[in-house]
């Protein structure tokens, strides 16, 4: 629709002949626009009157040659000449108050103000000559020279303020009424002094004599004001130089030399002076007419002309396709760049209706439309609205439309400004897609799946179909990463995604959410067995290898899955659901996947509870730190004792650290929870070495704490705070941990032995997958049997077995040796008979609190005594 949008072209009317295409270059722009205006006639007419003036002078000044006319004759000439210059100072009154475009319009203004007041005191000069109809009283000499007087100090006061006058840009109405008012009133105040009262008119012509010293003094000043003026007028020439300057110096100069004729008036006012000093007067008001008319009319019909021609040179060079249309949607013009849009040429646009851009069954309704446009125009800005053009080829092309509205002799026009929106339209797709799908695979992203699981949710339950969701995290995906890069992750993820993409349904939607980790929307589905075997075929592509660097890369995938509306009914619930399935599925060993159940959710929420009461127990200190005693197998002494976390928390009791230590891992919360326990236990090893009963404690450390690289310098920050000793200090890691990575473990283990003074000791013997080559390199003073080889004995010959062997190992390394969990007396037997130096357990003692294990302490060094 071409109609609806109002805006102004421009600040004056666009004046375009219709059918007129906009082809005119910048080259055409008329010479007298693009150059000073040179007026060679004129220039050399002023110059031919200033030459002959000084032979003139010099003429009328001779008393042999002077002429007098007659009276009669004189009067009637004199009328004609005085009559034509009130009429030139009237057109320069008309032309300066009616002054356009200048950019001294207030300067033109008062000029033609002024000349006002000098043609209306050179027609009251004319009627009281001597020869006319007195005027009112006799006319006289006097009389008719002091209206002369008065208009010839006038006009050059006007012309030295016009030339000393800045950039006057304009005068309202009101001033203007003003200042004509003003001069209306001061030379009627003229008037009737001297019409009324002419004998107070001081005497300024002596019939027989000639004139006075007074008159001749007054028009000597005439003279040097215009003088004054040409002075002003030179010096301000470049800034002026816009304002016809030749013409405004020669109006000037010749006032001048009219006025030096007055002066030389015989002894009667009819003669040769007079009449020259009239026509050389006459001359002056010519070229001021000259130049006002150029200012006040010329110039700003020009500046209209060159305003014209740069709107079209616009029209015709906007990069946005302009038609002209009338009030019945008829083209009357149409830019270049049209053509480009639409296909058509100029020429074949121009008379046509413009419904031609519009498919045959909306012309009606946009015709409506357009005639309610012109009814009442109303304002739309660009940018609004979406609309398509038909091009002459049938395509439609969208594009943006803005209209201007003007009336032209009560006729309605319309400006089109027509913009082409296709790269536009391919931008914001190209944004969209970008915002809606991961970059590197394409695939849609999370934003997009959940919109669409929104709407195939919305779709099941109209249809009571059902609907699965697939959550899919990569198997050992940042190993991949680690040992070939990132541009090899990279790779891989896309073609993860094409092998899922290739087993889906058109129908079927997959996304991919961050990192290795896709989701896969299975709808319409009427049972869980479709599920289960397009589950089972992407676990067996996903396993395959991937063909990366020239080499096979092994990856493979978990899946969990959940399913609307058994498992859920909103998108986030499911998405919640099926990650949590995803996870299990890991811990069941990877490459599987597993059916979101009730259980997964509890339990989730039972860790999110534990991780939130955790977090508080650290920060308000409800943690405790107990210590069970490692005791001398032989002479049953306590020689050492092992801290162990202990948790009761107000709202869920008593919570077993294997309940909340794996939280804590899972969180981050197990270091902070590290560094209190080495805080700690390093200040009770301080405490009980003052009180004279120092004993070595033990403390577990974390894997995550074990990979910091700064665990030897918090260690020593400890002890130096509490003022524990570093031997008394032993360091427990487990066997799975030291062999995980036993480079950096030597590494950390020898800069807690050798550096600090600690020692270390090997927890969980036995349990993993222990190279004994790693194990003496490793600076392990202590190994300790794990509880699971001591429940056993003495009546499980493979338990026995293994710690026996484990026994006879510590013995060869020259390691003392711990068992863990020694709960009866035939356990105890069975390490005596084979050699286990220490035993821990509830046979001697449960974990107790520090103060409980300081009275044991005291005890047993009693009972040693004694």
């Amino acid at each position: 629709m071409l109609a609806g949008i109002e805006r102004p072209l421009s600040g004056t009317k666009l004046e375009l002949e219709a059918g007129t295409p906009l082809r005119r270059d910048i080259n055409s722009v008329p010479g007298h626009m693009q150059q000073q205006q040179t007026h060679p006639y004129q220039r050399a007419a002023g110059w031919t009157l200033l030459a002959l003036a000084p032979a003139l002078l010099w003429w009328v000044s001779h008393p042999v040659w002077r002429i007098v006319l007659e009276p009669a004759t004189f009067a009637f000439w004199h009328s004609v000449v005085e009559l034509f210059a009130v009429l030139v100072a009237m057109l320069v009154f008309v032309t300066g108050y009616r002054a356009l475009f200048s950019v001294r319009k207030g300067a033109v203004v008062l000029l033609g103000v002024a000349f006002f007041g000098v043609g209306l005191l050179d027609f009251l000069h004319t009627l009281s000559y001597v020869g006319m109809p007195d005027a009112l009283t006799p006319n006289s000499p006097s009389k008719s020279i002091y209206f002369w007087l008065a208009a010839r100090l006038l006009a050059a006061s006007a012309l030295l303020v016009y030339v000393l006058l800045p950039a006057v840009t304009s005068l309202n109405p009101l001033r203007k009424r003003l200042a004509l008012a003003l001069m209306l009133a001061g030379v009627a105040v003229l008037g009737l002094i001297g019409l009324r009262w002419p004998e107070r008119i001081p005497v300024l012509f002596v019939q027989g004599q000639g004139l006075t010293p007074l008159k001749i003094g007054l028009e000597w000043l005439v003279v040097a004001g215009n003088v004054a003026t040409l002075g002003i007028l030179w010096r301000r020439r470049a800034e002026l130089v816009h304002e016809c300057v030749m013409a405004l110096g020669f109006a000037v100069t010749l006032s001048a030399v009219s006025e030096l004729f007055f002066t030389l008036l015989g002894a009667t006012d009819q003669d040769e002076a007079n009449v020259i000093g009239h026509l050389y007067k006459v001359a002056a008001y010519l070229y001021l007419f000259h130049a006002t008319f150029n200012e006040a009319m010329h110039r700003p019909l020009e500046r209209l002309e060159a305003q014209h021609l740069r709107e079209k040179l616009v029209l015709n060079a906007a990069p946005d396709g302009v038609l002209w249309i009338d009030h019945g949607g008829r083209i009357l013009m149409a830019n270049p760049a049209m053509e480009t849009l639409t296909g058509y040429a100029v020429n074949e646009l121009e008379g046509q209706n413009v419904d031609i851009f519009l498919p045959e069954h909306l012309r009606a309704r946009h015709a409506q439309s357009m005639r309610s446009y012109f009814v009442t125009p109303r304002p739309r800005a660009m940018g609004l609205m979406d609309l398509k053009l038909m091009r002459s080829d049938g395509q439609m092309l969208p594009v943006d439309i803005s209209l201007g509205h003007w009336e032209d002799e009560g006729c309605g026009h319309a400006i089109a400004y027509i913009r082409d929106l296709t790269e536009r339209k391919k931008f914001e797709e190209s944004l969209k897609h970008q915002a809606t799908h991961d970059e590197l695979t394409g695939l849609p992203n999370r934003w997009l799946f959940r919109l669409q699981l929104n709407q195939a949710l919305a779709r099941a339950g109209r249809t009571k179909l059902h609907v699965a969701v697939l959550f899919i995290d990569l198997d050992h995906f940042k190993t991949v990463n680690d040992s070939f890069g990132h541009a090899t992750g990279d790779a891989l993820l896309v073609q993860v995604g094409n092998r899922i993409r290739s087993i889906l349904r058109e129908n079927d939607t997959l996304a991919r959410l961050g990192g290795d980790e896709f989701a896969i929307l299975l709808t319409d589905l009427n049972e869980s067995d479709e599920v289960v075997s397009v589950t089972t075929k992407l676990l067996l592509s996903l396993q395959a290898s991937y063909r990366l660097k020239d080499q096979d890369v092994y990856s493979g995938g978990s899946i969990g899955l959940a399913f609307y509306p058994d498992d859920a009914q909103d998108s986030e619930t499911l998405l919640r659901y099926a990650d949590m399935a995803m996870y299990q599925a890991k811990q069941a060993g990877r490459g599987a996947y597993a059916f979101y159940s009730g259980e997964m959710d509890r339990r989730v929420h039972e860790d999110m509870q534990l991780h939130t009461r955790l977090k508080e127990a650290i920060a308000d200190g409800s943690l405790q730190l107990h210590y069970q005693p490692q005791v001398d197998v032989e002479t049953g002494a306590i020689v050492s004792a092992e801290a162990l976390l202990r948790w009761h928390d107000p709202v869920l009791g008593d919570v077993s650290p294997a309940r909340f230590i794996p939280v804590a891992e899972a969180t981050g919360l197990i270091l902070p929870l590290s560094d209190w326990v080495l805080e700690t236990a390093c200040r009770q090893i301080a405490a009980w070495t003052q009180a004279g009963t120092p004993l070595r404690v033990a403390i577990n450390v974390s894997v995550q704490q074990f990979r910091q690289r700064d665990l030897p310098e918090k260690v020593r920050a400890a002890l130096k705070r509490t003022g524990a000793q570093a031997h008394w200090l032993d360091i427990e890691i487990t066997e799975s941990v030291a062999m995980t990575q036993p480079e950096q473990a030597r590494e950390q283990l020898n800069a807690l032995l050798w550096g600090l003074g600690c020692r270390v000791a090997l927890d969980d013997f036995g349990t993993g997958y222990s190279s004994l080559a790693y194990l003496k390199a490793l600076p392990v003073s202590k190994l300790k049997i794990d509880k699971r080889f001591m429940d056993g004995i003495p009546h499980d010959a493979g338990d026995v077995a293994i710690s026996r062997a484990i026994i006879a190992l510590a013995h060869s390394l020259e390691m003392t040796l711990v068992a863990e969990g020694v709960e009866t007396d035939a356990q105890l037997a069975f390490l005596r008979q084979y050699g286990c130096e220490v035993y821990q357990g509830w046979l001697y003692a449960k974990a107790m609190p520090a103060q409980d294990l300081t009275e044991l302490l005291r005890t047993s060094a009693a009972d040693l005594s004694c």
